[in-house]
C-alpha cells in the first residue's frame, strides 16, 4: 500500500556510497561593503561566494606608514586579510590590522602620497572575480562532484513606495524594502465645563500602550473631590497597572481650561519604562485635546468615562445627582431618601432642576421625595425623578489610530502568518493602508534578475578536495560557476554577466563523500 510520503516510504536511493546535498543561497550585492559581491549567504556547507564586487573606501596613504587613515565611513565592514588596491599600494597588499574607525594598517608600505584616494579591496581569500562569475568554496572535502541545481529569486527595482499612501498596485508583487512601525495609539478627549463644581469627583479611565489605566479624577477648587479607590488598590510606583491620578480644575473652568490641565497632566503619566512617559498631548487649551502613545502600538481601548453604580459595600462619599422638580437647597445642607440614606448637597440650588450631592449609597427608590434633616436653606421637601452616580465626567472620547504595524502589512496584502520581514514578497490586495493609522514600512517593485542559466566550469572533481600544503590544511571544495545572459536585446548570444543587485540566488550540490569500490573505475575511455 503506498505511503502517505510515497510509495518508497520517503526514501532517496542513489549509487553514490555516501552522497551529500549542499544547499546555499545568497544575495547578490556588488557594492556591499563586506567584499564578496553578495550578503546574508546561508548554507551549513558552504563556507564562503565570491563574487565581481566594486567595495572601495576613501583614505589616505602616505610613505612613511603601511597604513591608511583618514578613511571615510568608517571601519566597521573591513577585516585583516582583505586585499587592497589603489595608486601608490604595491600588489597583493593586504589589511593586517583595525587601528580605529577611521584608520587600518597594511602589509606594505605606500609608495606615493595620496589624500582621499579612492582605494578598492576585497573579501579575504577572494581571487576578485570578474562579472558573471562566482567562485563558491564548501567547508568540507568530498571524493566526487555528481552535478548540481540552482535558482533565483527576482530582485526588486526602483525607489522605495510607502504603504501608508495609495501608491501600491493591487494585483502587482511587491518586496518588502523596509518593514518599519505601526502608527502611535491615540485618543481624542472632549471634555465639558464644569458648572459649581459638577465635575468634583468625576473620573474617566485612560488606557496607554504599555499596560497601564490611569484613573484620572476631578478635584475642584473650593470645591472638593476623592478617588474613586472602589476601582481597586493601586499598584506601587514603577510597577505598571492600575494609577490613580488627581486632576485639579478651578470650579467653573472651560473646556479649554480643562484641555491644559489635562495636557501637563497626561505629558507626566508614567510608563513603566524608565525615563519613558506614555503620552505626548496635542491640543491643549482648546476644546479637545490628542493624546498619543509613546510606543508605536494602539492604546489598549478607548477612554471610558466614570461608571454610574455604586457597589453595595461602599461606605466612601461619592458624587450623586438627582433630577428634580423647580427646586431650592443650600451647599452644605442634608437631605434623606427615607431609607437611611443621607445626601449633603455640594453646590446651592435656586429653582433648579440638577441637585448635586453625595452620598455613600443610592437613594433607596428610582423617584420619590428627598426631606430635610440639617443645615441652612430651605426646608421644602424636594421631589426627584431620577438619581444617577456622578462619576460620569459626560466628557466625548474616541480612538484615532487603532492599527497594529502587522495589520496595517497585512491590508496590503501579505499573507496572515507571514511575519512582515525585509525581502517577503507578496501580491498586492490593496493601494495602501492610511485608515486607523498607516505603517512606516516601505516596497519595493520586483525586477527581473537577468540571468537565463548557470553553469559549472571545468572539472569541478578535480578541485573538490584540495590536498594539503606546507602548514595549511587546504580543507573545502571549490566550484566555479558562471552566470549567463544575452548580450543584449537584439543580440542573444550568451555571455558572462553579473545578475542584477538584489537578486537572490539559491544553488545546491550533489557530491559524494566517499568512494565505493566501483566508482574508481571509468565506464568507458
Amino acid at each position: 500500500m503506498a505511503n502517505a510520503i510515497g510509495n518508497n516510504g520517503g526514501r532517496l536511493y542513489s549509487f553514490g556510497a555516501q552522497p551529500v546535498l549542499i544547499d546555499c543561497n545568497f544575495t547578490v550585492d556588488s557594492t556591499n561593503g563586506n567584499g564578496y559581491g553578495n550578503r546574508t549567504l546561508k548554507g551549513q556547507g558552504v563556507k564562503a561566494v565570491y563574487m565581481y564586487t566594486t567595495a572601495s573606501l576613501t583614505g589616505t596613504v602616505a610613505t612613511t606608514a603601511a597604513q591608511i587613515t583618514s578613511i571615510a565611513g568608517g571601519t566597521s565592514s573591513l577585516m585583516p586579510g582583505m586585499e587592497v588596491q589603489g595608486t601608490g599600494i604595491p600588489a597583493g597588499t593586504t589589511i593586517t590590522s583595525i587601528l580605529s574607525s577611521s584608520a587600518v594598517s597594511i602589509s606594505a608600505t605606500p609608495t606615493g602620497n595620496h589624500t582621499s584616494e579612492s582605494i578598492t579591496y576585497q573579501a579575504p581569500g577572494s581571487p576578485n572575480p570578474s562579472a558573471g562569475y562566482a567562485l563558491i568554496h564548501l567547508t568540507s572535502n568530498y571524493n566526487r562532484y555528481l552535478g548540481g541545481f540552482s535558482g533565483f529569486v527576482s530582485p526588486s527595482t526602483g525607489g522605495t513606495i510607502a504603504i501608508n499612501s495609495t501608491s501600491l498596485t493591487p494585483g502587482t508583487p511587491y518586496v518588502i524594502a523596509s518593514v518599519g512601525t505601526g502608527p502611535d495609539g491615540s485618543a481624542t478627549i472632549a471634555p465639558v465645563a464644569d458648572v459649581n463644581g459638577s465635575l468634583a469627583s468625576t473620573y474617566f479611565t485612560l488606557f496607554d500602550a504599555y499596560g497601564n489605566t490611569f484613573v484620572i479624577w476631578f478635584y475642584v477648587t473650593g470645591v472638593g473631590g476623592s478617588a474613586p479607590t472602589f476601582l481597586g488598590p493601586q499598584v506601587q510606583v514603577g510597577q505598571r497597572g492600575l494609577q490613580y491620578v488627581q486632576q485639579t480644575i478651578a470650579e467653573n473652568a472651560t473646556p479649554a481650561n480643562i484641555t491644559t490641565a489635562l495636557s501637563s497632566t497626561i505629558n507626566l503619566l508614567p510608563s513603566g519604562v524608565q525615563g519613558v512617559d506614555s503620552f505626548t498631548t496635542s491640543g491643549g487649551g482648546t476644546s479637545t485635546l490628542t493624546a498619543t502613545s509613546t510606543l508605536a502600538a494602539p492604546l489598549a481601548g478607548i477612554p471610558e468615562d466614570g461608571t454610574t453604580t455604586i457597589s453595595q459595600s461602599n461606605t466612601a462619599q461619592l458624587p450623586i445627582v438627582f433630577t428634580v422638580t423647580t427646586a431650592s437647597a443650600n451647599a452644605n445642607s442634608v437631605w434623606t431618601d427615607g431609607f437611611g440614606n443621607l445626601y449633603t448637597v455640594t453646590a446651592n440650588l435656586s429653582s433648579g432642576t440638577t441637585l448635586n450631592t453625595t452620598g455613600a449609597q443610592m437613594p433607596g427608590a428610582a423617584s420619590g421625595t428627598l426631606t430635610y434633616v440639617s443645615g441652612t436653606g430651605s426646608t421644602t421637601a424636594i421631589a426627584y425623578s431620577a438619581a444617577v452616580a456622578g462619576f460620569a465626567t459626560g466628557f466625548t472620547f474616541a480612538l484615532v489610530n487603532t492599527n497594529t504595524n502587522l495589520a496595517c502589512w497585512q491590508g496590503v496584502g501579505v499573507k496572515h502568518g507571514v511575519t512582515p520581514a525585509v525581502g517577503v514578497p507578496f501580491i498586492a490586495t490593496s493601494s495602501g493602508v492610511s485608515t486607523g493609522g498607516g505603517s512606516s514600512g516601505t516596497v519595493v517593485a520586483a525586477g527581473v534578475s537577468g540571468i537565463t542559466s548557470i553553469e559549472v566550469i571545468g572539472n569541478t572533481n578535480l578541485t573538490i578536495a584540495p590536498i594539503a600544503s606546507g602548514a595549511s590544511a587546504n580543507v573545502g571544495g571549490w566550484v566555479l560557476v558562471q552566470f549567463l545572459a544575452a548580450t543584449n536585446s537584439s543580440t542573444t548570444t550568451l555571455v558572462p554577466t553579473n545578475p542584477a543587485n538584489n537578486s537572490v540566488v539559491g544553488m545546491s550540490f550533489y557530491v559524494d563523500a566517499k568512494l565505493s569500490p566501483s566508482d574508481n573505475t571509468a565506464r568507458y575511455p
